[in-house]
C-alpha cells in the first residue's frame, strides 16, 4: 500500500486539564480538581476544486458530520484510556461530544494523552489480535456516493489543552481518487453533432472493501486477489453527458490505494451512442485479457492523490493518462 499523504484537516481540541476516573465511556467523573471540558473545532485546508460533498473539500466539515476519537496513554497504541468517542460538527464549526452533555477529563496524574481520530464515526470498529484498531472501508464508488475516509493523530498535553487554540489533529485522506476525463477530436463530430456517453466500466486489481488501520491509515483489502468491477450507467440521466469536441466529460471515483508493479486497473471501457441516436458501441481503452486491445499501463493509486486518465476518443482510440496530486502531481502517458 502507498504512503499516506497529509492533507491537513485540522481539529482544534481543547482537552480537559483535570483528572478523571478511568472509563471506557464518554463521561468521566473528575476528582477534586476543577473541571475543564474537552472542546473540538474543525478546520479544513482548501484542496483543489470541489467535486461533490462526499469528497471533503473547502475549509470545514458540514454540520452533522461525525468524527471518532480514541484517547491513548502511550504513543505505542498499547494503553487505552477512552475508546471511540463520537463528536458531531455543529453549525459554528465546533465538534460536540456525543451524547450531548457528556464530558471527558485527563486521567489522574497524567499530563499527556495521545489522540487518534477518524472520519466518519462508526460503531463498527474492530480490535485485532495485535491490539490494532481497524475501521471498515468500502470504496469503488463515484464520489457523489462515496465516503471520504480520514485519519490522523496528535499528542496532547495539559499545557497545550489550556491554550486558547487547543490541540490540533491533522486528518489525512485514506483513499485515492480516480478521475476520468473523456473527450474526442474525431473530425465527424461537431459542437452540434456529438456522441452521448452511455456508461463507464472498469475492473480494479484488488477488492474494494477492506480495513483501515487507525494508527497508520493503511488500508488492507479484504480480497487482494480478486478485483471489483465498477459500472456507471448514464442512459437514464435527465441531462445527457455529451462528448463535445473541445470539452471533457468528467467522472470521479474513490478507490483503495494501490502501489505495486501491477496496474491498479485491469480493464477500462466506456460506451457511447452516436449522434444519430441509434448506434451504441463500446470502446475498450485497455484490457489485461488482451483480445486485440491495449494492455493496461502501470497505474498507481495513492492515498490523498488524484490519478487522472485523460481519454481522447480518436480514430485510433488513443488514450493519455496523467497522475496528479490533489494539489499537484506528476504525469505519465500511454497511447
Amino acid at each position: 500500500m502507498s504512503k499516506k499523504k497529509n492533507i491537513s484537516y485540522l481539529f482544534s481540541l481543547a482537552l480537559l486539564l483535570l483528572a478523571g476516573c478511568e472509563s471506557n465511556t464518554a463521561t468521566v467523573t473528575p476528582l477534586e480538581e476543577e473541571a475543564v471540558e474537552v472542546r473540538l473545532r474543525a478546520s479544513v485546508c482548501t484542496i483543489e476544486t470541489p467535486v461533490s460533498r462526499s469528497v471533503i473539500e473547502g475549509t470545514t466539515l458540514k454540520a452533522g458530520d461525525t468524527v471518532g476519537i480514541f484517547l491513548m496513554k502511550d504513543n505505542r497504541f498499547s494503553t487505552s484510556y477512552l475508546q471511540n468517542l463520537q463528536y458531531k460538527c455543529s453549525e459554528d464549526g465546533q465538534l460536540k461530544l456525543q451524547p450531548e452533555g457528556s464530558k471527558v477529563y485527563y486521567p489522574p496524574q497524567e499530563d499527556v494523552l495521545y489522540l487518534y481520530g477518524y472520519y466518519p464515526y462508526t460503531e463498527e470498529t474492530i480490535t485485532d489480535e495485535n491490539g490494532k484498531i481497524l475501521i471498515p472501508v468500502t470504496a469503488a464508488l463515484q464520489t457523489s456516493e462515496a465516503t471520504d475516509y480520514l485519519y490522523g493523530s496528535a499528542t496532547g498535553t495539559k499545557t497545550e489543552a489550556a491554550a486558547a487554540t487547543g490541540i490540533t489533529i491533522p486528518l489525512n485522506h485514506a483513499l485515492a481518487r480516480l478521475r476520468l476525463n473523456i473527450t474526442t477530436n474525431r473530425p465527424e463530430y461537431t459542437v452540434q453533432t456529438y456522441p452521448i456517453l452511455q456508461s463507464i466500466s472498469f475492473t480494479t486489481h484488488e477488492g474494494q472493501k477492506g480495513k483501515m488501520d487507525l494508527q497508520t491509515g493503511i488500508i488492507t483489502s479484504d480480497n487482494p486477489n480478486a478485483g471489483t468491477t465498477v459500472s456507471s450507467d448514464y442512459r437514464s440521466n435527465t441531462a445527457p453527458l455529451g462528448i463535445v469536441p473541445g470539452e471533457s466529460v468528467t467522472q470521479e471515483y474513490l478507490l483503495l490505494p494501490y502501489d505495486s508493479t501491477a496496474s491498479a486497473l485491469n480493464r477500462l471501457a466506456f460506451s457511447i451512442k452516436e449522434p444519430d441516436g441509434t448506434t451504441e458501441k463500446e470502446i475498450i481503452v485497455f484490457d489485461e485479457a488482451g483480445n486485440g486491445t491495449a494492455n493496461p499501463p502501470t497505474i498507481k493509486l495513492e492515498a490523498g492523490k488524484t490519478t487522472t486518465l485523460n481519454i481522447i476518443y480518436t480514430q485510433s482510440m488513443a488514450a493519455k493518462a496523467s497522475v496528479n496530486d490533489w494539489d499537484k502531481g506528476t504525469e505519465h502517458t500511454f497511447q
